[in-house]
């Protein structure tokens, strides 16, 4: 994808924000507690994007578990 003028401003901006202003600018944006929740993990490395798009956590020994939904029992 080619970088805009935009994009390089933006960037700029981003990287001198602090987490919490980033936060409160997401929020405004319509993000919910949760998505907040996962943008801070990514921040702190915990998440990567990667693991956000293919549905993988990390738990405490770091190991990757796949996320899984529990079928409803008839």
């Amino acid at each position: 994808m080619k970088e805009t003028a935009d994009m390089v401003a933006w960037k700029k901006e981003f990287e001198k924000m602090k987490t919490d202003d980033h936060k409160a600018k997401l929020k405004e944006l319509g993000l919910d507690d949760e998505d907040l929740e996962e943008f801070e993990a990514m921040e702190k490395g915990e998440l990567s994007l990667e693991d956000e798009i293919s549905g993988v956590e990390k738990g405490p020994a770091e190991k990757e578990t796949p996320i899984t939904k529990k079928k409803a029992k008839k």
